[in-house]
């Protein structure tokens, strides 16, 4: 059976993976408004895992769009408090040619949402008769209750650190953009996560976890541990926006595929998006997927493996390839796994330029 047929039989009953550090899914059902699973990875001691959440939290509204007059969305059939959505809720568009695409939600009045759009990015897709649903952000304590998860510190030395990509920051091989520790004791205004470089009274139970991020689970000592990720199946696409942000420097984006089951490098259709350049030669890669190994307890993991896009006509033509081992087609490696992080590298460019990547899962096609 291909990959595409195994896709459409998702969401009976599944269960990938049941040893290593292989991603174990339990999910049940599949319905119009999301099926909920649970995704569970090993997080070993003295260690980095790499990890991501493919499954959004419990959706507080879906409906559909009855007008938008600039950053204000009204929707049809809502009843909310006023002032309730405010900050730690998001808009995700389910249908029309924004499929995937999420606003962040800034206020909201019975009926309608302001959110913030990017500079006007939503324009020409944020349209009457779009369905969107209201999710609210992943944040800390929500992944992590309560410290589950991570080892928590009974000082202000972290035992255990979640650290957050750089999502802004311009180049290759960044380091994360904020460290966070769960802090277990009594002092300081009591349990709760705490962020390097801040007063300890301060918590951040509240740190949003934008959709389609990776972070990192790093025990500096202590126990192994178990991640997971509980919540709804996402059901439209998934979508990011890839690029470069300065002139003749390529770009990291760590990233996560933001759906709940294993995809292909032919059914990321990330070549057919626009959002990743192919390379004619053979031997010399431009945008790339980089992927870690981490079966191994390490620190400050590295890429272990890059894949490429060759358009040119050796070595059976077209299709991708990985990087040191050029000759053999790659098209079916399901590389992109369920709450595993991963890299894409865009190339250098003249000028900055960036593309989105949309991706539909197999199994919202299914009759």
């Amino acid at each position: 059976m291909n990959s595409s047929s195994q896709l459409r039989r998702v969401f009976k009953v599944i269960l990938l993976g049941l040893i290593g550090a292989t991603p174990t899914l339990f999910a049940q059902g599949v319905s119009t408004t999301g099926s909920v699973g649970l995704i569970s990875l090993p997080a070993q001691s003295a260690s980095d895992t790499i990890v991501s959440l493919p499954l959004h939290r419990p959706d507080v509204f879906r409906g559909t769009i009855a007008s938008v007059a600039g950053s204000v969305v009204t929707l049809r059939h809502a009843s909310f408090d006023p002032g309730s959505l405010d900050g730690l809720f998001y808009l995700l568009l389910e249908s029309g040619s924004g499929e995937g695409r999420w606003f962040p939600i800034t206020g909201n009045s019975a009926n309608a949402v302001t959110i913030d759009s990017g500079s006007g990015v939503g324009a020409g897709i944020l349209v009457a008769d779009v369905v969107v649903k209201i999710i609210p952000f992943w944040t800390l304590d929500s992944v992590f209750p309560n410290g589950r998860g991570v080892n928590a510190s009974g000082s202000l030395l972290p035992v255990t650190r979640v650290l957050l990509p750089d999502r802004f920051g311009v180049g290759v091989r960044l380091a994360p953009s904020s460290s966070f520790l769960y802090y277990g004791g009594s002092d300081h205004g009591g349990e709760g996560w705490r962020k390097f470089g801040y007063a300890p009274s301060v918590k951040f139970d509240n740190q949003i976890l934008p959709p389609g991020i990776s972070l990192i689970v790093r025990h500096e000592s202590g126990a192994g541990t178990v991640f997971e990720n509980l919540g709804q199946v996402q059901t439209s696409s998934f979508s990011t926006l890839l690029g470069t942000f300065a002139a003749n420097t390529p770009q990291d984006h760590s990233l996560g595929s933001g759906l709940a089951l294993p995809l292909t490098l032919a059914d990321s259709r990330l070549v057919e998006s626009g959002a990743f350049a192919a390379s004619s030669a053979i031997d010399e890669p431009l945008d790339q997927v980089l992927l870690f190994e981490q079966t191994s307890p390490v620190k400050n993991r590295l890429p272990s493996s890059a894949y490429y896009y060759y358009s040119g006509s050796q070595h059976g033509g077209p299709g991708w390839r990985l990087l040191g081992d050029p000759s053999t087609i790659r098209d079916g490696a399901a590389v992109f796994q369920p709450a595993r992080g991963f890299v894409i590298r865009k190339a250098a460019a003249a000028s900055p330029v960036s593309a989105r990547w949309a991706v539909r899962p197999a199994y919202l096609d299914v009759p």
